[in-house]
Parts: C-alpha cells; structure tokens; sequence
C-alpha cells in the first residue's frame, strides 16, 4: 500500500446520499482496536500557517467555504476560511454548522454506548426484544437481529429506503415522530434481506435508523432528545439535526456544482423520509465543536476519558470487514489502525480521520458537494497529516 495518507486507498468509498460506505476489496484490516502508545508532538500546521494553507487550498479551488480541526496530543485547533454563499460577503464564521451525512454514525453509536454503560441495552440486544410486538409483523430473518449487527451494516438490510415502501408508509403517517418512525420500520422489515443477516457487509441507513429506533426505546426518549443527553450536553458541544439552512439562525448554505458553477442548492433529501434518518446522516455542528467528540474517542481509546469505557472506545474502532460501529477501520503503513468515515446529503461534504497511534485526529468540511471536490478535500486533508508519515 502507498504511505501516503489517502481516503481511497483506505478504502473509504465514494458513494451516494448519506454516505460513507463501508468495505472494500483492499486487505483485511486486524480484528483488535488500534494501539494506544501515546506518542510525543508531531508538528502539524498551527496557527496562522495553518489558516494560510486552507485559505489558499478554497482559494485556488473556488470553493464557497471550508473549515478543518485537528487533534494533535489532545489539543484542538479548527479554522474556517470563506463565505456562506458563493461570491457574496457573508463570511463563514467559526461558529457556523456544516452538514455532517454519514459522519453521524459514529455519534449514533457513541450514544448508544452510553445506553449500554447505563445498562439500558446491550450490543447484541435483538430487533424482537425491543418490539415483540414485531415478531408477527416482520420476517423471521430480522428477529434476532441485533444492535451491533445494525451499526455493523450487517444486518442484510438495503442501503435506503425505496420509493414503493415509502408511497406505502405516507397514508400510515399521523405527524407523532416517534410512532410514525416505527411505522415505516415495520414495512421496510417486511421485505427480504437483500442478504442473510450477519453473513457480510452491506452498507445500510436503513440500519442506522433502526438502531436509533431501539435506543428511543431503551433509552426513553427521541432519538434527538437521546443525543442531546447522551452526547452533546456531556461533552459541552452544541448540534442540530437536518440542515444548517433549518438551525433558524445566520448560516451555511449548500452548494452543487450547475454548469461548472458553484450554485446555493436547497436540501435535496426526500422531505418524506428525512424525519425517519436523522440516527444515519442528520447531524450539523461546527468542526470546532466536532472536534471535542473526535478527541473523545482518542482519550478513549487510551483509557483516559470517564465518559465511556475503555473496553467500549475500542468496540466502535475494531472492525469486522474494515467497519467497526460508524467507522471504516483500517491498516495503514506505518499509522496502524485508522478510523475514517466519510459523508454527504449532496450539498455538504465531510470527512474525518482518527489515528489513535499518533494520538492525531482531523476532520474536514465544506458547505458544497461534488465528486471531484470530494477527492480534492480529501487529498488535502491528507496533505496536512503528511508529517506523520514514515520518511
């Protein structure tokens, strides 16, 4: 494998709506969480050298905005350079959200760990124990189907939700989130697994979903209400779910490439589904605040945060097929295991690494979306890891 620090060659797929897909035909990554030797200061870019060097990546790529954090040695350092519109004066501030997509998953999984630690639920609690009013509504196939199958994509549900289940679901709808969230859940396991549950990886929001479904459950409240206990008030960061454009307050715009020209462009997720994905791809923050969580799952993972277990931080970063509980993991010359993940709902884009090794973590975002600038942002992000490198 080439050294260089690379989403595709870490076999991060490129993929469609609230993604970041998971598996690969690279090499098996290890079945045991990364190392946590603690290393000494690696010299990354800080400061204003750091601030340059993004501004002069958006600058020379026409890009409306982007902001980057890294984690170097548990500390966080973010900038954002840019506008929240294209060619217009109304600068990004560091404060601003960006729309995270698949980035969420971790999140997801993290606040799932937390209801585990408190005992509410365990990871191979089953789809039948939380429903059992589901076991004579749904296929047999998905009973015993468990939370940690879910956040593993392997569960055998498909990628999302089809057209035809979701004409189906809109006369069963009464506006109640939570009932009508399990409403939907209830047809889309009525349909065969797309493969045996628990048999291979197959990326799913569909998944996702349904883990947040278990948690509102076990946890005893919406899966927003959830996240904002479990999560974001406990680590002092704020969030919200849907899109920048929703949070009712002066910030980022979207952008998709028209005619070769970056144009602000509404949310493009189906209004009738997004209620029932938030668990899969919902999330905005400021990378800032990101940035916290990211530096969590670090000390975690070396046994230095009294926020989740050790034991725990290493679950969601050991991988089976190269994905452990919202990250692709995988085995880089050099670096060890890296957590990565990708996301996009088509108007934002996002992208993290986690390389407990070096006790380094980065995440990069912009208010726009696009494949070639997707390879583009990654391709930087990279550039700014490359002292890690073996020389």
């Amino acid at each position: 494998m080439n050294t260089r620090l690379n989403l595709t060659l870490l076999a991060v797929c490129i993929c469609g709506i609230l993604t970041a897909c998971g598996g690969s035909s690279t090499p098996s990554a290890p079945t045991t969480a990364a190392t946590t030797e603690v290393q000494k200061p690696i010299a990354l870019l800080t400061g204003e050298a750091l601030r340059a060097e993004v501004e002069r990546f958006r600058s020379s790529n026409n890009l409306p905005a982007i902001s980057v954090s890294i984690v170097n040695q548990d500390k966080v350092e973010s900038v954002v350079t840019g506008t929240r519109e294209i060619n217009s004066n109304k600068t990004t501030l560091s404060t601003d959200l960006f729309q995270l997509g698949s980035l969420t998953k971790a999140a997801t999984a993290t606040m799932i760990g937390r209801l585990v630690e408190q005992k509410k639920m365990r990871w191979d609690t089953t789809i039948v124990e939380v429903f059992p009013a589901w076991r004579t509504q749904i296929r047999r196939e998905y009973l015993n189907v468990t939370v940690e199958q879910l956040l593993r994509h392997r569960s055998g549900l498909p990628r999302e939700v089809n057209e035809a289940t979701i004409e189906k679901a809109l006369p069963l709808l009464s506006g109640d989130l939570l009932a009508d969230r399990r409403a939907l859940a209830v047809l889309l396991l009525q349909d065969a697994p797309e493969y045996a549950p628990n048999s291979k990886l197959l990326y799913s929001n569909i998944g996702y979903a349904l883990a947040g479904l278990m948690a509102e459950i076990a946890g005893g409240d919406s899966y927003e209400n959830l996240m904002q206990r479990e999560v974001f008030a406990p680590l002092n960061i704020k969030a919200h779910f849907g899109f920048p454009e929703d949070a009712g307050i002066n910030n980022n715009a979207g952008h998709t490439l028209v005619a070769g020209k970056w144009t602000v462009t509404p949310p493009v997720i189906d209004p009738r589904y997004a209620f029932f994905i938030n668990a899969a791809g919902g999330l905005n923050l400021n990378l800032a605040d990101y940035a916290v969580f990211l530096r969590e799952h670090l000390r975690g993972l070396q046994g230095q945060s009294n926020y989740l277990s050790k034991a725990n931080f290493q679950l969601m970063h050991t991988p089976i097929d190269e994905y452990g509980l919202g990250w692709n993991v995988v085995n880089a010359q050099g670096l060890g295991n890296v957590s990565l993940h990708n996301g996009t709902e088509l108007t934002y884009y996002a992208s993290n690494r986690v390389i407990p090794s070096k006790n380094i973590a980065l995440a990069i975002a912009c208010n726009c979306y696009d494949p070639s600038v997707m390879n583009k942002l990654d391709e930087f992000a990279d550039s700014l890891l490359r002292p890690l490198l073996p020389q």
